[in-house]
């Protein structure tokens, strides 16, 4: 599975090429890392790449539920269809590439 984690300021060129290539865009919930989630949002959407909500764990703490995963996708500007399709549709799709 390909996914861009934490890109920062992504740029569109970068998220350009991420969509060509099937790569995932990363919306994590990680503290730090996710200071440039709303600049993420707005060049991936523009790119029509493909957002995925992570929660960058490093500790089994750090694990985010669908509530809390729901609340990171929003507070970075997605639309309610957009976190939808990132937690309900997005992984297992990508799961399904792994598979085949």
């Amino acid at each position: 599975m390909d996914v861009l984690a934490h890109p920062g300021f992504l740029t569109p060129e970068e998220a350009r090429l991420a969509k060509e290539n099937g790569v995932l865009i990363e919306i994590t919930g990680r503290m730090g890392h996710n200071i440039t989630n709303g600049h993420v949002v707005g060049v991936a959407r523009a790119a029509g790449a493909a957002m995925i909500i992570d929660s960058d764990a490093h500790a089994p703490e750090n694990l985010m539920d669908e509530a809390a995963a729901r609340t990171v996708a929003l507070g970075a500007g997605m639309t309610e269809a957009e976190a939808d399709l990132a937690l309900n549709v997005t992984p297992f799709e990508a799961i399904k590439r792994i598979r085949h």
